[in-house]
């Protein structure tokens, strides 16, 4: 077992049964973190230095964990592989660890969330198409398990390349995958993930703490019915409303698109870096006439290769 195996058992133990709430295990890791302390370093100097660890008398005699731990497929909030925007959650709602099923590797890509919701034919045919441009281009779509959203998603990689993720509403020790998910899984083309503790069941009471934990791990969010935007101005950075219906504009400035072209080209745009002389590139907005297939190649190519199949969307060839 090596010792960061260990480390991410002990912090199972130590936020769900060492007989601490949540909020003081999260608060205890986060103040050894910042004096460069790990939890087995501080466990294995308990109950002499309680006081230098922050911790009560009684707390210190009661962390004893067992001698062996039940192996744990989880992603710390200290490790490279944890979303950076879950950082900017507040305490309370911040997980300190995913835990997972699948292909861990795959949270190194961009994540794009996409919002559940109900989907009338012509919303679910523009989804299905940005979604089949999406998978395969190193990016992460991702949504809730159940949704009409990874109904669609699963549906797509079934004919394509490309990988996906599934935010479960239960602990994983709860879950049940599909045949469908069960088969990706296998492939490595799927990753499911889930703050909640293993054993913990699906509920309605927590539907929407995770969904802000969802929309805090991606990069950018869509949405396909303006009624889900965001009432905050500031969660409003990252997101973009993809509709069948003609809309002026969104609130907040939120970015339209109308088409799977535009979805793309706002997704995958990679702002050019600030010089001296010249301001970070604003994000565009689709309030304004829709750039032309070739301004959208153009865009595109700006952050990286374009795949020829996209080129033959984009220009009707």
């Amino acid at each position: 077992m090596n010792p960061t195996d260990n480390e991410t058992r002990l912090w199972a133990w130590f936020l769900f049964n060492a007989g601490l709430t949540p909020q003081r295990a999260k608060t205890l890791l986060t103040e050894w973190e910042q004096h460069g302390l790990t939890l087995s370093s501080v466990l294995e100097r308990l109950p002499a230095q309680a006081d230098m660890s922050g911790l009560t008398p009684d707390e210190a005699i009661r962390l004893r964990p067992p001698h062996e731990l039940p192996d744990v497929h989880a992603v710390r909030w200290n490790e490279p592989l944890y979303p950076l925007g879950l950082h900017h959650l507040p305490l309370k709602l911040r997980p300190a660890l995913l835990f997972y099923t699948g292909e861990a590797s795959l949270l190194l890509r961009p994540i794009i969330y996409l919002v559940p919701g109900p989907l009338d034919a012509a919303t679910r045919e523009l989804l299905q198409e940005t979604v089949s441009l999406l998978l395969g281009e190193n990016l992460l779509p991702a949504t809730f398990r159940e949704s009409p959203q990874a109904e669609l998603l699963l549906e797509e990689m079934a004919i394509s390349e490309g990988e996906a993720l599934l935010f479960a509403r239960e602990g994983l020790a709860q879950l049940m995958p599909s045949e469908r998910e069960q088969a990706f899984l296998q492939a490595g083309r799927l990753l499911i993930l889930s703050p909640l503790p293993p054993s913990t069941r699906a509920t309605p009471a927590l539907n929407e703490v995770l969904q802000q934990v969802a929309a805090s791990a991606a990069l950018r969010r869509v949405h396909t019915h303006a009624a889900t935007l965001p009432d905050d101005p500031a969660a409003a950075a990252g997101t973009l409303l993809l509709t069948a219906t003609a809309v002026s504009r969104a609130p907040h400035g939120i970015p339209v698109a109308e088409s799977a072209v535009e979805a793309l080209t706002w997704l995958t745009e990679i702002p050019l870096p600030p010089t001296p002389t010249s301001q970070p590139a604003a994000e565009p907005l689709y309030d304004a006439p829709p750039p032309t297939p070739e301004e959208a190649l153009r865009v595109l190519e700006k952050g990286g290769r374009v795949p020829e199949v996209l080129k033959k969307r984009l220009l009707g060839v």
